[in-house]
């Protein structure tokens, strides 16, 4: 009886051993995560519109949602949500918005985290601006970020994340 038990002992020793091996690395990406797409380039307005209404009326908007900091190994929860978005607004919109806020020249570089599928809806040449008060009206209390304006082409930059 005493044979019968120490098998079996070592039977399950070796099965919750090999149960417990990992081959491959842990710095190495799953098969799942070596490619990921880029958020498709949208054009619907109503999205926009509804989540910023402080933007006021604009005539048309390229923009791209994605998950921020999505966890690749599979882990469930609640996902943020990056919005970067290129909005043109209307005249009449603009000079209320321009008149109604102090302006400061936008930061250098300020369109570097711009991704590469929206930079060709980027104005050229445009003078862009910052107003805190203006960005933490756009933003509302849901979403955090940056907000810029090119007053010249009436473009607003968005780049938020909800919170």
């Amino acid at each position: 009886m005493d044979d019968i038990r120490a098998g079996l002992l070592a039977t399950a020793l070796v099965l919750a051993l090999a149960g417990c091996s990992d081959n491959a690395p842990d710095d190495e990406p799953t098969g799942r995560t070596t490619s990921v797409s880029p958020a498709p380039v949208r054009t619907d307005r109503d999205p926009i519109a509804k989540r910023f209404p402080r933007l006021g009326e604009f005539v048309e908007t390229h923009w791209q949602a994605s998950a921020a900091g999505a966890d690749t190994r599979g882990v469930t929860g609640p996902t943020d949500t990056r919005i970067e978005a290129l909005v043109v607004l209307r005249p009449d919109t603009l000079a209320t918005i321009i008149k109604g806020y102090e302006w400061q020249p936008a930061p250098p570089n300020w369109d570097a985290p711009l991704s590469a599928e929206l930079r060709p809806f980027l104005p050229t040449g445009g003078t862009w601006q910052v107003s805190e008060q203006f960005a933490k009206d756009v933003r509302t209390a849901q979403y955090n970020g940056t907000v810029y304006l090119d007053a010249g082409s009436g473009t607003v930059f968005l780049r938020v994340i909800d919170s």
